[in-house]
Formats: C-alpha cells, sequence, structure tokens
C-alpha cells in the first residue's frame, strides 16, 4: 500500500506526531488495507502514536468488530471496491440512531477520488473523512483523534439513552405494580365490607341470639380487618418518607414473640395449620421497639399462613448466637422461585396471583419487615428451594444482656380504678358521634354530643367535661383551634383532651400534642384504648402524653 508505506517513512523521520489529545484513548481504530505488511506498518505507527489500532482481516471481520464497538474506521481507496463500498455502505445505514461512525479514507488526489465514483455512496451514509496522499503523519493523527473524541461523545448518548429507557421501564414496572396494588387494594376492602354489609342485613332482618352473635362477631372481625389494612398503609407511608420513630427499650424478645404467635392463632387455626413455637424464654434480650418487633414477626407468620396451602406446617424458632439473635418462620406452603428471591422485599411486590387473590395481601407485608428490621440494626433474609418446596424467612437482631433488675415485660399492668366522668364527643359525622357515646355511657360515663367547634365549646363550658373526645376535622372550626381554645379558659384548662383523627404521622401527633391534647388516637378508635384512657383519674399522670 504505497500511501502507507509513504505514512510510516514519515513516521520514521525526525517528524515524530504529536502525543494524543485528551479523551482520544480507549477506543479501537479498525484498519484495513490491501496487505497484511500495510497493515502492520500503519498500525505500527498508530500505536507509536498512541492510538489503538486492530487490524481487520476483511469486510466480514470488519462488519462484526464494528458490531462489537468500536471508534473509527482507517481504510485505503485501494480496498474499496463496487461490492466492499455496498457493504460498507449497508453497515453505515444499520447504525442506531445515536451512532455516526467516523470512517477516514486514504486516497489520492480529489480527482482521483472522483473517478472512483462508486466511492460517492458512502459520503451520505456515514461521517467520511478523505486524506489524501502524500499523507502527513500529524494529519492522520489529528483526524483520528477527531474522529475519535467524537465517537466518545456518540458513545455517551448512548449510555444516555440506555439509562432513560432504563428509567422509563423501572417507571412503567412500577406504575404496572401500582395499578396491579391498587386493584388488589379494592379487592382486599370490598370483602371485609361485603360481609359487614352482609351481617348488618341479618340484623335487620332477624333478631334471634344466634344471628345476633355472628353478625356481631363478624362486623368485629372485618373491622380489626380494615383497621389493618390502613395500618399497613400508613406504615409504608411513614417508612418510605423516613417519619417511623422507633421507641426502643431494653425488652426480653421472647415476650414480643408470645403476643406475636398469641395473634396469628386464629389465622394458623382457620387454615388447619400446624403450628409449632420454640425458643427460649430468658436468653433473647434486645435493645427494641417492642410494638414494631411484634409487627416483623407477625408480618412473617401472617404471610407463611396465607401462602401455605391448608393443613400445612409453620414453624417459628428463636436463638441467642451470642451478638445476635436470630427468629426463623418456616413453612411447607407454595415457595418462591429463586430468581424472586431479591424482589419479595420490593414495595407492591405479591405471590402468585391465584394465592394471592384468594388469600389476600397487599405486596406491602415484606417490605414493612425489611425496613423496621433494618431500622434495628437488622438483617431480614429469604429463602426457597422453588415452587412447591416452602420458605423460610429469617430476621437478625442486635443482643444485649439481661439487665440485673429487668423483669419479663408484661408480667405485671397497672390497672386504674373506674372513675366515672362526665365526656364531651365532638364528631361531625352523627353516626360516628352517637355509636361512641352509648359505647362510653354504657361503660358508665356521663356522655354529651356536639357536632362542630362552636358547639363543642358551649357543651364544655355548660358541662363542665372532664374528658374531650375531639374529632379534628370538624367543618369551620377545627380541632386544633377547638383545643386550643379550650386551653385558653379555667374551666378547660384541666379537661383531659383526647384528639381523634384518620391522620396518624409523627407531625400529625406532634401537632395534637402543641395544640394542647394529651392524647392522639387513630380512626377507628380502639375502644379498649380509650377507655384505659378515660378510666385514669385527673390527679394520676399519663404514662404517655401521645399515644397512637
Amino acid at each position: 500500500m504505497q500511501a502507507v508505506n509513504e505514512l510510516c517513512g514519515h513516521a520514521s523521520s525526525t517528524n515524530t506526531p504529536n502525543a494524543p489529545q485528551p479523551g482520544s484513548e480507549g477506543l479501537d481504530i479498525l484498519i484495513l488495507a490491501p496487505t497484511r505488511n500495510d497493515a502492520r506498518l500503519t498500525a505500527d505507527f498508530l500505536d507509536t502514536a498512541g492510538l489503538r489500532p486492530n487490524i481487520c482481516q476483511g469486510l466480514e471481520d470488519l462488519r462484526q468488530r464494528v458490531q462489537a464497538g468500536c471508534g473509527a474506521i482507517l481504510v485505503a481507496e485501494e480496498v474499496l471496491g463496487k461490492e466492499s463500498v455496498k457493504i460498507l455502505a449497508d453497515l453505515l445505514r444499520e447504525q442506531p440512531s445515536w451512532s455516526d461512525l467516523p470512517i477516514v479514507i486514504i486516497t489520492g488526489t480529489r480527482e482521483a477520488w472522483a473517478r472512483h465514483r462508486h466511492l460517492s455512496a458512502l459520503t451520505p451514509t456515514g461521517n467520511v473523512s478523505i486524506i489524501e496522499r502524500p499523507v502527513r503523519p500529524d494529519t492522520l493523527v489529528s483526524t483520528l483523534e477527531s474522529a475519535i473524541r467524537s465517537r466518545q461523545r456518540q458513545y455517551q448518548v448512548k449510555s444516555l439513552l440506555e439509562e432513560r429507557e432504563k428509567m422509563t421501564l423501572e417507571a412503567l414496572e412500577a406504575d404496572r405494580r401500582k395499578d396491579e396494588f391498587l386493584a388488589m387494594l379494592a379487592h382486599e376492602l370490598r370483602n371485609p365490607l361485603a360481609s359487614v354489609a352482609n351481617a348488618t342485613a341479618l340484623l335487620k332482618s332477624s333478631s334471634d341470639q344466634e344471628t345476633l352473635a355472628w353478625s356481631t362477631g363478624v362486623i368485629e372481625r372485618q373491622t380489626h380487618q380494615l383497621t389493618h389494612i390502613i395500618d399497613d398503609l400508613l406504615d409504608v407511608s411513614r417508612i418510605t418518607t423516613g417519619k417511623i420513630r422507633l421507641r426502643r427499650s431494653h425488652i426480653n424478645m421472647a415476650v414480643v414473640l408470645d403476643r406475636a404467635c398469641d395473634s396469628a392463632l386464629p389465622l394458623m387455626a382457620e387454615r388447619g395449620h400446624r403450628f409449632t413455637c420454640d425458643y427460649p424464654k430468658l436468653d433473647l434480650w434486645l435493645e427494641a421497639d417492642p410494638t414494631r418487633i411484634e409487627q416483623v414477626v407477625l408480618n412473617l407468620l401472617a404471610n407463611a399462613a396465607k401462602y401455605t396451602p391448608k393443613n400445612g406446617c409453620i414453624q417459628l424458632t428463636a436463638i441467642n448466637q451470642g451478638a445476635d439473635i436470630l427468629v426463623i418462620v418456616k413453612d411447607n406452603g407454595i415457595g418462591i422461585e429463586p430468581k424472586r428471591l431479591p424482589e419479595m422485599f420490593q414495595l407492591f411486590t405479591q405471590g402468585e396471583r391465584s394465592i394471592a387473590r384468594s388469600e389476600g395481601g397487599l405486596g406491602i407485608g415484606l417490605t414493612i419487615v425489611q425496613k423496621l428490621t433494618e431500622m434495628h440494626d437488622g438483617q431480614v433474609d429469604a429463602h426457597s428451594d422453588g415452587p412447591g418446596l416452602g420458605s423460610t424467612f429469617s430476621i437478625r437482631l442486635p443482643a444485649t444482656v439481661p439487665q440485673k433488675s429487668a423483669t419479663l415485660m408484661g408480667d405485671r399492668e397497672l390497672r386504674p380504678k373506674l372513675i366515672s366522668k362526665r365526656v364531651l364527643v365532638v364528631d361531625d359525622n352523627v353516626d360516628s358521634a352517637v355509636g361512641l357515646a352509648k359505647l362510653l355511657t354504657r361503660a358508665g360515663h356521663q356522655v354529651a354530643l356536639a357536632y362542630d367547634g362552636t358547639e363543642a365549646l358551649a357543651q364544655a363550658q355548660l358541662q363542665s367535661s372532664e374528658a374531650i373526645v375531639l374529632d379534628i376535622g370538624l367543618p369551620g372550626m377545627d380541632g386544633y383551634e377547638v383545643a386550643r381554645l379550650l386551653r385558653q379558659e379555667t374551666w378547660g384548662r384541666q379537661a383531659l383532651l383526647i384528639a381523634v383523627t384518620g391522620y396518624g404521622q409523627e407531625e400529625d401527633k406532634q401537632r395534637a400534642m402543641d395544640a394542647g391534647f394529651d392524647h392522639h388516637l387513630v380512626k377507628p378508635v380502639d375502644l379498649t384504648r380509650l377507655k384505659s384512657l378515660l378510666r385514669v383519674s385527673p390527679e394520676e399522670p399519663a404514662v404517655e402524653q401521645i399515644s397512637a
């Protein structure tokens, strides 16, 4: 190849090529020459110039290397016959939208180029540069460096496009999972609502004691189920926004496990599962929020019960491993495909549709498990040998040593004596207000009603209310403003103020405290908790100033 030989002659002279410019390294320059010797001499020259030459053995080899990725093509016009030009033009036309592969052609004079009209087919299809003989080394190196930098920018565009496509696919997948979640949420809400509607209809049409007992039991259970769904949704919201606050204390994990197992027993019995628990009673101490750890364990047990066919086996074990406490929930249920294990803790991820639809589940329980465990500096793990082979979930939490004065949590509970109070119930929802008033009246309290803020202030003064159960979302004057006005009056400063609201975030509780409330309860109100608060006499301080 006369041009290359001449070029190499220049390279061996005192005109040494300049060092490569920054950003021109890292991509190969594909060389297509008439002879092996020409290709080798050209490659040696480019290598000396700090570039990355790569010799191609022919057009097919060139095609494969282009598809694998390259920076530019350096080709002599001698190898570009009509058929070769057509193949190269087709290759350029097949480029993706981000690609504009640079081609540098070593040719004779422009008159010679004009004589080879078939070469003009490359011009409209590609990024073609022509260098005439005799070739100056610096000109060739500079042209190739510029081509490489251009190609690197193209690859940057490719990366950006791929990242955008990835983000688009992730967004579409997130939307799909959210849509699926909303469909499941509607399903989960309709089931208990349908049961409540049926029980209510039976209560209207029948007065026998058996029907009454069955209907009230259904309403109570389904109300609890609806509350559980709402609590899970609120927990996910708090977790994703980082607003969960742990109330850590030195606890005996065995007591937490006892409570979780007791709570799970009805679900296990309903499905006919054989449920076994095995853990020491005095060797599982840790610094943790007992309510949240119980929630973690109960979620794992509920998950095992739901995804294990009836009459299955579920085991809960816990051991102290010195530095850690290991809790394991194992079942012989439907199992999990190994490839799905990493995504089991992702938000809105559910089990197989056939099981999930029949057994329920919003796809958020395991997310709560993982996040709460990590907030306690612990780890959660899932294992399954495959579909039909059961699943094992484990949590690992940092262990502590028992305190000398430590007793089993829950061994002693102070039960305040019953004190009848003058209670004012304030809610713009008449059914809710009247229903709660009847329940508190049965509990021995003297109850008055108000349905807005102005009426609440008047009734509180008229009745000299000792306790006020106050809905936050009142029309006009909201519950916060009512509480502030009550605290400004001598007859309202000593009253026990209990906020009732559908909002349970930490900032909602803080806002209630700032307005003058003593307690904060989330709808639907836990009647046992409310009765407990009302039993406390005025001179007895509340254990918690603000409680969920």
